[in-house]
């Protein structure tokens, strides 16, 4: 059986996040899943709050609180208390639904697969209440990478994916904010990752506001062009840099 780590990023969610958590142990074996709420500080004490009720009622529950800022730092200082072979990372406002999860590890069971990202393009996915507006940026954002990355995928901005945990730690990654959900994704893509694809239905939170706007979108404009023409000996290099600090060289 697969064992996995998922990454649950929470801010200012209390009931989404218990729904969330709730599904995701009705659709996983406790036994198997590691499930790593990700937090802040500065998160409202709602959210605490439930972080630490869920973790005190399910054993394989526990709660992390970042050090530095932004949703880069609450997956990636996640990472260092994950030990299983593949990690999810995903929101709690249910715009991430749990239940692809089950259908991304079968991916993997068919597959060894380096990623599997769900995606709301290919046949099977779809958009609820996303706005026209919302929904043609997103549009071009995906006719753009796949021009620009020349592969055959749909989706590369849903920050809903199960990656080989080492992919997430091999690299350096730069972006702080949400273009980090994009950079986390190019990197190991223009490095040569596996990839396949699965449908998922968006729809939208239903509780609290997102943090996300238009200019959060231009800004994934910066990783898409820099990681494109950054040469691939350079990724790989400062990959292998990451790995020497590691170990201490």
């Amino acid at each position: 059986m697969l064992e996995l780590s998922v990454i649950i990023l929470a801010f200012n969610e209390q009931e989404s996040l218990r729904k969330t958590v709730l599904e995701i142990q009705s659709l996983l074996k406790p036994e198997c899943t590691n499930i790593i709420i990700s937090t802040s500080h500065n998160a409202t004490p709602e959210c605490i709050k439930m972080s630490k009720l869920l973790s005190n009622e399910f054993e394989n529950v526990s709660v992390f609180f970042q050090k530095k800022p932004f949703v880069a730092a609450a997956v990636l200082e996640a990472l260092e208390i994950v030990t299983t072979e593949r990690t999810i990372y995903m929101s709690s406002d249910s715009e991430t639904p749990p239940k692809v999860i089950p259908i991304m590890m079968d991916k993997c069971a068919e597959f060894d697969w380096d990623i599997v990202v769900a995606s709301r393009w290919i046949e099977g996915g779809s958009f609820t209440g996303y706005g026209k507006l919302k929904y043609s940026i997103s549009w071009v954002a995906q006719q753009v990478c796949r021009l620009l990355y020349s592969r055959n995928l749909t989706e590369f901005t849903y920050g809903f994916r199960l990656y080989k945990t080492d992919l997430l730690r091999k690299y350096n990654f730069h972006e702080a904010k949400h273009p980090f959900f994009l950079e986390s994704f190019l990197i190991p893509l223009r490095c040569g990752a596996t990839v396949t694809e699965v449908p998922v239905n968006w729809t939208p939170r239903y509780e609290s506001e997102s943090v996300v706007n238009f200019l959060t979108l231009v800004q994934y404009l910066k990783p898409l062009i820099r990681v494109r023409f950054m040469k691939k000996e350079k990724i790989e290099n400062s990959s292998d840099s990451k790995s020497r600090h590691s170990h201490g060289e």
